[in-house]
């Protein structure tokens, strides 16, 4: 499938500005409308004690909203407009949780970019919103840290493979992009072994595969550093000189991951790089 509608998240931070920079480059290879979604501002506090806060809080948010919302789509308007990139502009009820807007707005296109949570984040929970948009969200979702490549990005590509749905999921999303990268690598990191595992050459069967979509990738396996699948990734990335993983997000539990560790867990938080996931 082509990749022909892109819902931008525009949340108004240095973060965003970014993502839309990306986005412009990436719509520009692939012809496609960019769709920039303002969805509020969240607050930085629970929902609970959010409920409790006074009317003069709620109106002082309310306007703060109001006034990032207008800011953020002059800039995405004149960052689309410059390239001479199609685009649509929206804005979610500022009420309402703002992964919640996106998830919903993620139902009609094909592919979601999100800024990469930070420490430097406006909100603590920004990890949280990024983490729900990859469950629920029902799309592809690019995360993009403000170092990522922005013209450049999808000219080297790894995949990170294991077999699984949501990884194989990622590769068929990531198609139209692998298709238009000059290498592609597919890492098979710690591969399980015999028949219920990925064979003698692991990778091999998604490189034949993607030969059939006219995708020419080399695989590759290899033992994860310490047991630490995602660190491996990153450390071949940076190798292989790549400036995109696609990989599958949460094939474990979300809880799991956040409490013991996991790939995602890694790659959310480490990437220098833009990360495409699918659940």
């Amino acid at each position: 499938m082509a990749i022909k509608d892109i819902l931008v998240h525009l949340s108004g931070t240095d973060g965003g500005k970014a993502v839309v920079e990306t986005a412009v480059g990436v719509a520009q290879k692939h012809d496609a409308r960019l769709v920039g979604l303002f969805a509020g501002v969240p607050y930085d506090l629970p929902t609970y004690v959010v409920a409790q806060l006074p009317a003069e809080v709620i109106t002082a948010h309310q306007v703060h909203v109001e006034e990032t919302a207008k800011a953020t789509a002059a800039m995405f308007e004149k960052a689309c407009t410059a390239n001479g990139i199609s685009h649509d502009y929206r804005e979610g009820d500022w009420r309402e949780p703002v992964d919640d807007v996106v998830c919903m707005h993620a139902r009609y296109a094909d592919m979601v970019m999100i800024a990469k949570p930070g420490p430097d984040s406006a909100i603590a929970h920004a990890r949280e919103v990024a983490d729900r948009i990859v469950l629920a969200s029902g799309a592809p979702v690019m995360i993009v840290p403000q170092a990522a490549a922005k013209g450049s990005l999808g000219e080297k590509v790894l995949v990170g493979w294991d077999g699984g749905p949501n990884a194989a999921r990622a590769v068929r999303d990531a198609l139209p992009i692998l298709q238009q990268a000059s290498a592609v690598k597919v890492l098979a990191v710690d591969p399980k072994p015999g028949r219920g595992g990925l064979g003698d050459l692991p990778g091999a069967d998604l490189a034949a595969f993607l030969a059939t979509h006219g995708v020419k990738a080399e695989a590759d396996h290899m033992t994860s550093v310490g047991g630490d699948v995602g660190q491996t990734l990153l450390n071949e990335c940076s190798d292989f000189g790549a400036d995109l993983i696609v990989t599958g997000g949460y094939g474990h539990s979300r809880l799991g991951e956040l409490l013991l560790g996991g790939v995602t867990d890694t790659l959310m938080e480490q990437s220098s790089v833009a990360v495409l996931m699918s659940h």
